[in-house]
């Protein structure tokens, strides 16, 4: 897998967005009325591909 750096930063931010559409779901009731659908779906998104590529460097530095 070392040779394909790509797939496996891909995986990493599976395994967060996995995590985080859950915790999104409990979460957007209490914010729902203070950010919209759609700021609040592209902050997850960012979130998840941050967390995700913070988890391959922390591992695979």
């Amino acid at each position: 897998m070392k040779d394909h750096p790509l797939v496996i930063k891909l995986m990493c931010v599976a395994l967060v967005a996995s995590l985080m559409v859950p915790i999104g779901r409990l979460a957007f009731p209490l914010v729902a009325d203070t950010i919209g659908t759609l700021e609040f779906s592209t902050i997850e998104a960012v979130m998840s591909a941050t967390l995700g590529f913070g988890l391959y460097a922390a591992l695979f530095g």
